[in-house]
């Protein structure tokens, strides 16, 4: 009985539904009800160079030259502290009391020192082929022969062959022909090289000194409550103590060979011979004395070093893992060799290994003066052209409207404007850009001049789930219709000033690499008058670009130009 109602109900209740809709005439509803429309604004640029910025407060440090034809050279050095493994520090077996008690002198003898900076690598292999994109001929088909040798890359991995060498075993025969290759290295690593800047073939010299100079991790100034903030300026030739390492050095991307049963090869690494008698005195020759015995008592003793660069045959500036620095120490001691009677002495060898502190900085320095170039870009009251740089670089200050009516006049339409989108567009001189031989960088930053936050759009992030933070920056480069450009969202923060009435403060553009999380971004400061900070990730990007400003003067670039950007509806 159910089931005959339901059907007969819902028949009637359709036919209602129709005969009511039909009922409506056409013209009860408004005419032209929503209208999309856009508008563009007028705004205002100007710069701020930055001469001296603290460095400590970022993630990334650089080491090198780098040469920009229109902000100038600047070369780039590293202080640090270093931490020993272990307090207090224990080589060989034995401690040293256990040795003087015991009279078995260990003999601990240092027989090679290392300074080792590891490269920022990737390993990425988008067709799963074993061979990762930077070495793989077609990064999308797995079957690729990268080598040539007719063994594609996949039947080399499964075969254990060496998809970049055609003759695995150097035999004479190709590994698709050889069918007996014995790989004399099966446990080889591909690496991709990420952040080097310039010819990475370049030759250089290192010098590593040991400084007396005692690192503050907070600052008095500030009653020991906050980071002690160290600037790209500090001058640390006074503090010059000994010179323990000094090298020419040509950088090399491939593993490192490690000896011993067990060992695992190293990773890509910049790597600096250090003095052995150095550490064999001032180190293992003290085992057990004060110096050693805490980590206050060692940051005391043995304060930091300076890492420096010079001499390029042609610039070279690396973006180097310092969190993951070392000073490796190969020695050898005496011990007693296991199940001999009567009892043998035997040498054993073993690293130890010292870790680079928290606290490490850059020093840049610039060395001429900037181009006559960028002087005329940066001192324009009504820039044609807006130019922006890492390091000591320069940063933009954009207003969002020429003048307090316009934006009047937008709040003025009150209801009847439905903001959708407003958009900065950055677009690329690309003349400039080509004169100058300037490398573009992948991202812009726009954050508030006033407060430093970042100006993020929610309203834009589609992909955000509970465990991310909503967080999008935009500013990625982009290239469409032969035009380079970076465009950013500001829908959220103008919907604010126009509908919340919040303050129109002025913005702040800086160059960034990609962030590698969409974390907050850090900041830094700078010392200037008219400028605080700048995001810390724009001092370690060595890139520049050079952007078509709001006033150009070339009728060509005229659609080009800054301004902002702004679709809204007009509801009637």
């Amino acid at each position: 009985m159910i089931k005959k109602i339901i059907p007969i109900a819902l028949v009637l209740a359709l036919a209602s539904c129709d005969k009511k809709f039909n009922e409506i005439d056409a013209d009860v509803l408004p005419k032209n009800l929503v209208q999309g429309n856009k508008a563009y604004y007028p705004v205002k640029a100007s710069h701020t160079l930055i001469d001296v910025a603290q460095t400590n407060a970022g993630d990334v440090l650089q080491l090198g030259e780098r040469n920009d034809n229109l902000f100038g050279k600047t070369t780039a050095a590293v202080v640090s502290q270093f931490n020993l493994s272990t307090y207090p520090p224990k080589f060989g077996v034995y401690t040293h009391q256990r040795e003087i008690d015991s009279t078995f002198n260990e003999m601990e003898t240092v027989t090679d020192v290392w300074l080792e900076i590891p490269f920022f690598t990737n390993q990425i292999d988008e067709d799963g082929d074993g061979l990762i994109d930077a070495y793989d001929v077609d990064d999308s088909d797995p079957n690729s022969d990268s080598d040539g040798d007719g063994a594609s890359d996949i039947a080399e991995r499964n075969a254990g062959t060496d998809p970049t060498n055609p003759d695995t075993d150097g035999d004479g025969i190709l590994d698709g022909d050889d069918t007996d290759t014995e790989n004399p290295n099966p446990d080889k690593k591909w690496y991709a090289i990420d952040s080097l800047f310039g010819n990475s073939e370049a030759t250089f010299d290192v010098e590593v000194t040991k400084l007396n100079y005692f690192l503050r991790q907070l600052d008095p100034d500030n009653n020991f409550e906050q980071q002690q903030p160290y600037y790209s300026n500090f001058n640390f030739d006074t503090y010059k103590d000994i010179q323990i390492g000094t090298d020419n050095v040509q950088l090399s991307f491939d593993e490192i060979n490690v000896e011993g049963e067990d060992a695992q090869n190293l990773t890509p690494r910049l790597r600096v011979p250090l003095d052995k008698t150095f550490f064999q005195q001032q180190i293992f020759d003290k085992e057990g004395a004060t110096e050693l015995s805490s980590f206050e008592s060692f940051q005391d003793y043995f304060r930091s070093i300076s890492i420096e660069t010079s001499n390029f045959s042609t610039p070279l500036l690396m973006l180097l893992d310092f969190d993951r620095m070392i000073i490796r120490v190969a020695y050898s001691y005496k011990a007693v060799k296991p199940d001999t009677d009567p009892e043998e002495i035997e040498d054993v060898d073993l690293d130890y290994v010292f870790n680079a502190g928290a606290l490490k900085f850059n020093t840049i320095t610039r060395l001429p003066a900037a181009s006559a170039a960028l002087n005329d870009i940066v001192s324009a009251t009504a820039p044609t052209q807006i130019a922006l740089a890492g390091g000591l670089g320069s940063v933009a200050t954009i207003n969002l409207f020429e003048d307090d009516e316009a934006l009047e006049a937008i709040k003025g339409e009150g209801d009847s404007w439905l903001l959708n989108e407003a958009n900065l567009t950055f677009y690329v001189d690309k003349q400039a850009v080509a004169q100058h031989g300037l490398s573009l960088p992948q991202r812009l930053y726009l954050y508030n001049a006033n407060t430093n936050a970042a100006i993020v759009d929610f309203s834009q992030d589609v992909t955000a789930t509970s465990t991310q933070n909503k967080l999008v920056y935009n500013g990625y480069l982009l290239e469409e219709d032969e035009e380079q450009f970076y465009k950013i969202r500001i829908t959220d923060h103008f919907r604010n000033i126009i509908k919340n009435d919040s303050v129109n403060a002025p913005l702040r553009l800086a160059v960034a690499n990609a962030f590698a999380t969409q974390n907050p971004v850090a900041m830094t400061k700078v010392d200037n008058t008219t400028l605080k900070k700048v995001p810390a990730i724009t001092i370690s990007t060595p890139k520049s670009a050079v952007f078509v400003g709001p006033n150009p003067t070339d009728p060509t670039l005229a659609d080009l130009k800054l301004q902002l950007e702004v679709f809204y509806t007009e509801i009637d």
